[in-house]
């Protein structure tokens, strides 16, 4: 084909190249909105413009549908070794969920890993009333993601947990671990670490991880104990001296 810059010499018209450009362009729009959403249930939501009614009120659909039976059904802990063993590759504990974003989770941006978490802490307040009915309510909230859900205080994210339940001097703290896999490792933060470390002789410090978040038939809660207390020494390794904890149950 002899070379040309006009398309009529290669038998395209000018609709044929409206077509091609706006399939491009619909194409990078589709590309755009996925990196602004979150997919719960089939149904996406744009998380870039911080505003979370339509997707808690289809959070709350789902739980009142009875969709998300790992709120209630949370069984005991079974941990695997971390150890390596004799003759046996060792297991990392990376996550190896589904891709999610045209990506693994490593590829999420900013605001669809804030709105994992803000759906597994949606979930957990969901769990934590339903364990402590006489001992917990919104107020007990206590992290920056509760304004998402309730008016009134916007909430602490330097507190180093999440959730705080019972209202006297000992009560229970629970910093929350959401991912849209299913687990096996957690990164926490200095005050997370210093509240974890603070509270290591007490067990009132505890870590709810909230596993495949974005699909309410499989999403499961689990409490782990404080890998800094006696009943978490020895079930978690520690990455590379970094603030990274991997586990197998």
């Amino acid at each position: 084909m002899a070379v040309a810059t006009e398309p009529e010499r290669h038998g395209l018209s000018g609709a044929d190249l409206d077509r091609v450009r706006n399939a491009a362009e619909h194409e990078r729009r589709e590309r755009e909105r996925k990196r602004r959403s979150i997919s719960v249930g089939g149904c996406d939501f744009d998380v870039d413009s911080g505003d979370f009614t339509a997707l808690t009120r289809e959070l709350d659909r789902v739980l009142q549908s009875g969709s998300a039976s790992g709120i209630t059904a949370v069984g005991p802990l079974r941990f695997t070794d971390p150890r390596p063993q004799t003759g046996r590759p060792q297991a990392t504990g990376r996550t190896r969920g589904r891709r999610y974003g045209g990506g693994t989770e490593s590829g999420l941006t900013t605001a669809q890993r804030e709105a994992i978490g803000y759906v597994g802490e949606w979930y957990a307040y969901q769990w934590l009333c339903a364990r402590y009915p006489d001992r917990m309510d919104e107020t007990g909230w206590v992290s920056g993601n509760r304004r998402k859900a309730f008016p009134g205080p916007s909430g602490d994210d330097g507190l180093g947990f999440d959730f705080r339940v019972g209202s006297g001097s000992r009560p229970y703290l629970y910093e929350v671990k959401a991912t849209g896999a299913e687990g096996g490792r957690f990164e926490l933060g200095e005050s997370e670490v210093r509240a974890a470390r603070q509270h290591a002789g007490n067990d009132r410090w505890r870590l709810l991880v909230v596993t495949h978040a974005l699909t309410p038939h499989k999403m499961a809660i689990q409490m782990l104990p404080n890998h800094y207390g006696k009943r978490g020494r020895g079930r978690y390794r520690e990455e590379r001296g970094a603030l990274r904890f991997s586990y197998l149950l």
